[in-house]
């Protein structure tokens, strides 16, 4: 029984963890230091692509400096801060590429599956992760000792 309490409570870091990241993207957004810079469209599902000046990449504004379509995408920046807020989409990859990076944001609002974190994966994940980090890197030891 202990055990089951034990993965419950790491379960429940877990959701803690995914809750203020898309938090903290809602924040992001609507301090304006992101912004939509794209959609990823896959059947049947879509999601949005954040990004903007602290990300390392230049903030999306109407072309020509036209106000319209630069409200417009401030409009869109609020409404998905408020679909985070809400629980209604979350925060689902981290695209990373030269020097810079985006975040992406899904829900089932969009066709995707509402992703629930489960251990097994986690761990599987981890040490995948371990195994091939400690192949090709040299690590501090503090770093590579087992964590499970």
């Amino acid at each position: 029984m202990e055990k089951r309490a034990e993965i419950q409570e790491d379960l429940y870091v877990i959701a803690s963890l995914q809750r203020n990241l898309n938090l903290a993207t809602a924040t992001l957004l609507l301090t304006g230091q992101i912004t939509i810079v794209g959609v990823f469209v896959t059947p049947p599902e879509f999601s949005i692509s954040l990004s903007g000046p602290l990300f390392g990449r230049a903030r999306l504004e109407g072309k020509s400096g036209n106000q319209f379509s630069t409200a417009l995408i401030d409009v869109l920046d609020v409404l998905i801060a408020v679909l985070l807020i809400l629980d209604e989409i979350r925060l689902v990859s981290c695209v990373v590429g030269p020097s810079r990076f985006s975040i992406d944001v899904s829900g089932p609002i969009f066709g995707s599956p509402k992703y629930i974190p489960t251990l097994p994966t986690l761990k599987k994940s981890y040490h995948f992760f371990q195994k091939i980090v400690s192949r090709h890197f040299e690590l501090d030891p503090i770093f590579s000792q087992k964590m499970y």
